[in-house]
């Protein structure tokens, strides 16, 4: 739970059927991205990324629930297949207006298997933690299907 000084932390888990470069791949590659990333009926419209430390993305995407909506980020750590730390920016969102959060992803091997932990940090209430977990969790449930 978060305080006026800190912030809330969001974390998940999952284990899909894929070697760590096919889940890391669907990661970062922008056709890939376009598969999964998203709840529910989100479809996303474009996906740019610059796979690079430094480098950014950008995604747009629609969803009944949200509407059009585009977000943000710059890579700060790119270890292939292993683990991703990047920004985490909502454009045009005024509950986020210069507010920057931060992703952490891990991709450790399980046996042929890969364990995804996730790791969502600096969010500012416990509303944003539940609507970032069913956001994550709606995009887990459509990565698994496509292993």
């Amino acid at each position: 739970m978060s305080t006026a000084t800190e912030r809330a932390i969001l974390t998940l888990s999952r284990t899909f059927a894929a070697s760590r470069e096919r889940v890391f791949a669907a990661w970062t590659e922008p056709e890939q991205i376009k598969k999964w990333f998203g709840p529910d009926a989100c479809e996303v419209i474009e996906a740019h990324v610059d796979l690079r430390v430094g480098g950014e993305y950008r995604f747009r995407a629609t969803s009944p629930r949200m509407g059009e909506f585009s977000l943000r980020g710059e890579y700060r750590e790119v270890i292939p297949p292993a683990k991703l730390v990047y920004t985490w920016q909502w454009e045009n969102d005024p509950d986020f207006a210069d507010q920057e959060t931060r992703v952490t992803v891990e991709f450790l091997d399980a046996g042929g298997s890969t364990e995804v932990r996730l790791t969502h940090e600096n969010l500012p209430s416990a509303d944003s933690v539940k609507n970032h977990e069913h956001g994550w969790s709606g995009s887990f449930d459509k990565l698994e299907k496509m292993f």
